[in-house]
């Protein structure tokens, strides 16, 4: 092994103990820690005894390589399949690397000086490599137009670094190989790879890749800056080193949207691990690390040898291990063995030992058991593992929708039964017929299902089915419970004639949102909101028998991927209607598209004016008021309550059709209070950017003639503005409508100074989250069930309200659901009282629920109170 060392007295220090100790453990032949090692070292030490551990773990790793091929040959030579083969290739990621080495790592953890923002020092056996970074790029530097902020991670590959786009304004990070991988074909067409892979992705639950930059033999890929942690370094963390299952389950969920858009892009990851998935701050997924990605639709002979093994050995399925041609059915495996690394702490066959042995359990072994004693962990989730990491690939999920489903189930309390046809010893097979809340309440005899019901179930369709079903479509269905809403069943749904998006157990629904960039939060949210209801109704029997299932698409607020997102949804993935698609202009395209094929656009997150046609479009439905009614509210209690001139009231608007919509019912209001619109200043800004230097001119020019300001912003560019207005004229008052998202709001005030929310006030659509009424704490009830981890705000409470009114009409529509029937059952609703306040109804002329607008208002502290716009 290397021996780092300090000497030069000009060169980088490092915690000489800190390194000993490591070097020592790693002789001793075990397997140290390198995060729990650099912890030890003093903050300014960090950096550079981070480059020591990781240089001498790496070398430890080659080491190991080198004697596992070795001690293959003895340790299963007896065995008839002994043919694991010994030239394993690790991929670079594989080598032992810090749980933040990769893009993405918390922003948080790069502060506290694991990764220095301009530490360069490093000992003497990694200074050549970072120096020939340092060559081509530093803190400081700019890249075109990135504005290089601080290193992320240095790995087996590369750097990353935290970054700033200077055009767009927005954080990213970038991946750069190093001098050793930089002049190498097949690292640069690797990276080249994962650019290309999850560059034609564009999903929620992916890492975004913005940007490929090629500088001469360098190659730089631009990617999103993701604020959280990679599951690995959560799990260190945990006080037992494991998640609590049901953010596991919906963690692993997400995994399941994010792989199965890449698999209907003929893309298989080939190296599913927690270390390659990220939880952001919200608690969504993101997949990342593309690098070892193949197409089914290319030859990647360029990257992987005949018989050569990429991969992580501990989550590697049978085939991965046996070097053979695999399927996307090998990531279903991988996150099986992932699921089950979240809920016990350690992958399924870390036990084993060393890598080989490792690899030839995966081919050979039985999955463990997972350790549930204690825990409230249901039976279902070993259900789910099993089948999802049987041997044989034609045993497990066959798709990733399929697990997506099994995992639902689980998670909204429902019964499994799961059927993996997967040998074990003695030649008898298993299958599971799981309880999903409790592991307590499962006897030998629930778990078993009989070869003949399985024979059936093979005959009937080839795969695995739930036994409940085919027997019902055999002898008929139970009468319905008494009170439930599952009144005929799915076998009685069985006998209807079938509706694009609507099967006999379930109703398929969709948005296109916005999941990432400036306004991320609000999609989030609005997601999280209507599945908080719609795990509800399917805990409960779903609606005539039919769950409900939710597809979220992120269009990034870009009207034209919006419509991308419709087309795709309606033609390709079957669903029935969409519901809270979010943002006026994605709007302006996604409900034309709608309305022209008679397709149902439910409770959209936005107000704009145009979705509000008198009389309504047929197909369009809206739950809150709109931007008009929210500005003119605003108007009116700066008129009326803080007794501000009208003509002494301005405008800040984005520059598209949002912001005109929140201008028109300024200039509506000010007109019936003698304002002529040619009296009103306007400013703002352009969709997607923040530049607002013109806006904050045009205001301090007049600032001696205006008092309040109306906006029609989003949240980072409504902080912003505030806070240099106020800087100039802090006794400037400031009203914004609920489209802000105010949570978001508030945490954009605690960073520039909470100071700047004082006054400000908010509108709102729905009632405050944290209120008493009645349907709002079934709300937080609901969210705090099936989503423990998620805080409920504005827009979220404004998704479960708009899910629990599509519901109401769902359940009126009665069984056979088509998109004509459903609009005729919501013309029906009438006077329908959901504890939120208002009382909601439909009409043929009458296609919005609510008019109301609630009051909010920020304190000195950026804590939000409600406030009663006509007191």
């Amino acid at each position: 092994m290397s021996q780092p060392n300090d000497a030069d007295p000009d060169g980088p220090k490092v915690d000489i103990s800190v390194v000993n100790a490591f070097q020592s453990a790693c002789s001793r032949g075990e397997r140290p820690r390198v995060d729990e090692f650099v912890a030890k070292a003093p903050l300014s030490l960090r950096e550079a005894t981070l480059q020591a551990l990781n240089q001498i773990a790496a070398e430890q790793d080659d080491a190991r390589a080198s004697e596992s091929a070795t001690a293959l040959s003895s340790d299963e030579a007896a065995d008839p399949r002994s043919h694991v083969h010994a030239t394993v290739e690790l991929s670079p990621e594989s080598e032992r690397e810090t749980v933040n080495d990769r893009a993405g790592s918390s922003p948080e953890h790069a502060k506290t000086g694991v990764f220095g923002s301009d530490a360069t020092n490093v000992p003497d056996a990694t200074s050549a490599t970072l120096a020939s970074w340092e060559a081509v790029i530093k803190v400081g530097d700019r890249l075109g137009k990135y504005h290089i902020r601080s290193i992320l991670g240095i790995g087996g590959m590369g750097v990353v670094y935290a970054a700033f786009d200077t055009v767009i304004e927005r954080d990213v990070a970038i991946k750069l190989l190093n001098t050793r991988h930089a002049t190498s074909e097949s690292a640069k067409r690797r990276l080249l790879q994962e650019a290309q892979a999850a560059g034609s992705l564009h999903h929620a639950n992916i890492v975004g890749i913005y940007d490929v930059l090629i500088e001469g033999e360098l190659t730089f890929v631009v990617m999103e800056y993701v604020r959280g942690q990679d599951l690995s370094e959560i799990l260190l963390q945990a006080a037992d080193r494991r998640l609590d299952w049901r953010l596991a389950t919906q963690v692993v969920v997400e995994c399941c949207d994010a792989l199965s858009a890449a698999h209907r892009r003929g893309l298989y990851h080939r190296d599913i691990k927690p270390h390659n998935i990220m939880l952001t701050a919200d608690n969504h997924a993101k997949l990342l690390d593309f690098g070892l990605a193949k197409s089914e639709k290319t030859c990647d002979t360029g990257l992987t040898q005949q018989g050569a093994i990429l991969g992580t050995p501990d989550f590697m399925s049978p085939e991965q291990c046996d070097g053979v041609d695999i399927t996307f059915l090998t990531d279903i495996y991988s996150l099986g063995a992932t699921y089950f690394t979240l809920l016990a702490g350690s992958p399924p066959f870390a036990s084993e030992g060393n890598v080989v042995k490792v690899m030839y359990a995966h081919c050979h072994k039985t999955v463990p058991t997972l350790p549930t004693e204690g825990t409230d962990i249901p039976a279902g989730c070993d259900a789910i593992i099993r089948k999802a990491m049987a041997k044989d690939p034609a045993d497990r999920f066959q798709t990733a929708d399929e697990m997506k489903s099994a995992l639902e189930r689980l998670l909204a309390g429902e019964s499994l039964e799961i059927a993996p046809r997967q040998s074990i010893a003695g030649g008898e097979t298993l299958a599971t017929n799981a309880p999903a809340a409790t592991a307590s309440n499962t006897s030998p005899a629930q778990s078993r299902i009989s070869r003949r019901s399985l024979v059936l179930g093979v005959l009937a369709c080839g795969a695995a089915i739930p036994i409940a079903w085919m027997l019902a479509n055999r002898s008929g269905t139970e009468p319905p419970t008494s009170g439930s809403d599952a009144s005929g069943g799915a076998g009685a749904n069985a006998l209807l004639p079938p509706f694009r998006g609507v099967s006999p157990d379930k109703i398929h629904l969709g948005t296109t949102t916005v999941m990432n960039g400036p306004s991320e939060e609000l999609g989030r949210s609005m997601v999280t909101g209507m599945r908080t209801y719609f795990a509800h109704v399917n805990e409960n029997g779903g609606v005539h028998g039919r769950k409900i299932e939710l597809t979220a698409l992120d269009d990034r607020y870009n009207p034209e991927k919006a419509l991308a997102n419709m087309e795709e949804m309606f033609d390709d993935r079957d669903v029935f209607a969409t519901i809270g698609n979010a943002g006026t202009p994605t709007a302006k395209l996604t409900s034309r598209f709608a309305s022209d094929h008679k397709e149902l656009f439910f409770a959209p997150l936005t107000g704009a004016s145009f979705l509000r046609e008198v009389p309504p479009d047929k197909y369009i439905f809206n739950y809150r008021a709109s931007y008009q009614q929210e500005t003119a509210a605003l108007v009116d209690y700066f008129v009326d309550i803080l007794n501000i001139a009208p003509d002494r009231i301005a405008v800040f608007a984005q520059n598209d059709s949002y912001g005109d919509d929140g201008y028109n019912g300024v200039v509506k209001a000010l007109r019936r209070r003698g304002v002529k619109p040619d009296q009103i200043l306007r400013t703002g800004y352009e969709r997607n950017q923040s530049d607002i230097d013109q806006a904050i001119e045009d205001v301090l020019a007049k600032q001696d003639s205006i008092d309040a300001i109306v906006m029609v912003p989003t949240y980072k560019v409504a902080a912003k503005f505030i806070q240099r207005i106020r800087d100039a004229k802090p006794e400037m008052k400031f009203g914004t409508v609920s489209y802000v998202n105010s949570q978001a709001l508030a945490e954009e005030f605690l960073e520039l100074g909470p100071q700047y929310a004082d006054g400000v006030i908010v509108t709102q659509v729905v009632p405050p989250p944290d209120s008493n009424a009645t349907g709002v704490r079934e709300y937080r009830e609901m969210s705090h069930k099936h989503f423990p981890a998620f805080e409920p705000d504005f827009v979220s409470l404004e998704g479960f309200i708009a899910a629990r009114i599509l519901v109401e009409g769902l359940r009126k529509a009665g069984p056979e659901l088509t998109t004509e029937s459903l609009v005729d059952a919501l013309h029906e609703l009438k006077n329908i009282d959901l504890g939120i306040g208002p009382i909601i109804s439909f009409s043929p002329s009458n296609h919005q629920a609510s008019d109301h607008v609630w009051g909010t208002v920020f304190d000195d502290q950026a804590h939000l109170h409600s406030l009663d716009l006509e007191l």
